[in-house]
């Protein structure tokens, strides 16, 4: 179905930013250890960059709520350009170093906070909220996600650091500049009208974009499922090196591929949901997702081949991108437009809170008894996640939970 010039150009927008922070992604690292040589501040970088999300999320989404979303993504890509032209600069003067470095991942981070929070809200503005269009506009955003992210983005990033330092970053500079042209180029008229009425304080407003996540049954069904979910594909993939070259005898390149394989997975996903849920009804598709990763994961662990990991890689991609794609269509179904930004940055907080405890129970399981434990014990509950939430998240439970806010 068309989905309107408005949405193509958040779409590419989404596509031409994602390729650049793929490169971004792969040659940081790579910059880090250049510059300092020491594991500890490639650590202390990949926390800078994720912070933000813990530290900000929840005023990015009264922002995203008050502001036009479309001003918001073109301010995030702004900044987002001058800190990696700034960083240019540093690495052609050699001035580089771990403040620096620091510094920039934070900042970047901050922009990214506000960049997929506003787009995330603004999808409706452009599409409007009919379930086929939205959905068919989320999966097409998550599969340019995957593609620019973890398919084209890395190895591109990789092979320009080699070629010269500073490339990467030049790439991703011109990256959000593009971003930020296509966003503004959309008709201002499509993004949040922003109203005159005496606004309530931050807190306030915060605190009703929590209330309303946890007061609406299905949303914080939808949060919750969401963060146990997470909680065992984080168990995964902390482990999946460890699994690559201790269980399955991978060499490095063969740990690359495994993520390959999910990135192709991911990206079939997203292009796939809409269709797969109009087809089966958005809670089939979320239900058997969430089981057969859970079933995907198991797999993993017992496998003894590297074409059966690769293939349950690529599966458990495929399936968390279409639960991801049905479960942000029917956020925005059932959110008012005026509370979307702060509901979104609610649950996204809520979701990411199973990232540490996974990651903590993967590696506590792998050290206590072995790798494939760790597969076996998070597949199995994820399995048990999927039964226990089946009663709130069924076909007809949804099918009512939107008629009841249409009503």
């Amino acid at each position: 179905m068309g989905l309107g010039s408005r949405f193509h150009r958040l779409f590419g927008a989404t596509l031409v930013s994602a390729v650049g922070t793929g490169m971004h992604a792969a040659a940081l690292p790579l910059l880090v250890l250049q510059s300092t040589g020491n594991p500890l501040a490639l650590s202390a970088v990949v926390v800078a960059a994720e912070i933000p999300w813990v530290l900000l999320s929840l005023h990015a989404g009264v922002v995203v709520d008050r502001l036009d979303r479309r001003r918001v993504m073109v301010w995030a890509d702004l900044g987002r350009f001058a800190v990696l032209a700034a960083l240019v600069v540093l690495v052609l003067t050699e001035r580089v170093n771990l403040v620096w470095l620091v510094l920039a991942a934070f900042l970047l981070g901050v922009g990214q906070v506000f960049f997929d929070i506003a787009a995330q809200s603004a999808i409706p503005d452009f599409v409007s909220r009919d379930p086929r269009g939205l959905a068919t506009a989320n999966g097409r955003v998550a599969a340019a996600e995957s593609v620019g992210e973890d398919f084209a983005g890395p190895p591109l990033g990789s092979a320009l650091f080699g070629v010269g330092t500073v490339l990467p970053f030049a790439g991703n500079a011109l990256s959000f500049a593009a971003s930020g042209l296509l966003i503004f180029s959309i008709r201002p008229d499509a993004g949040k009208k922003v109203s005159g009425a005496p606004r309530a304080s931050m807190r306030s407003e915060i605190a009703a974009g929590i209330r309303w996540l946890f007061g609406n049954r299905t949303l914080r069904a939808l949060a919750v499922v969401s963060c146990l979910g997470n909680v065992a594909a984080t168990a995964q993939f902390a482990m999946l090196a460890l699994l690559a070259t201790e269980v399955l005898d991978l060499p490095d390149f063969g740990f690359g591929l495994l993520l390959t394989a999910t990135a192709i997975g991911a990206t079939l996903g997203g292009l796939t949901a809409a269709a797969a849920a109009r087809r089966l009804g958005p809670g089939t598709v979320m239900i058997v997702g969430k089981a057969g990763v859970g079933v995907a994961i198991l797999v993993l662990g017992l496998a003894a081949e590297a074409w059966v990991a690769a293939a349950m890689m690529a599966v458990t991609g495929a399936l968390m991108t279409a639960e991801k794609v049905v479960v942000s269509t029917l956020r925005q179904q059932i959110v008012p437009a005026e509370l979307l930004g702060r509901v979104l940055s609610s649950s996204r907080l809520v979701v990411m809170a199973g990232g540490p405890v996974g990651a903590a129970l993967g590696g506590v399981l792998a050290g206590v008894f072995a790798v494939q434990v760790s597969y076996v014990v998070a597949g199995g509950f994820l399995v048990l996640v999927a039964l226990a939430f089946y009663p709130v998240l069924n076909n007809r439970a949804l099918a009512g939970a939107a008629d009841e806010q249409a009503a």
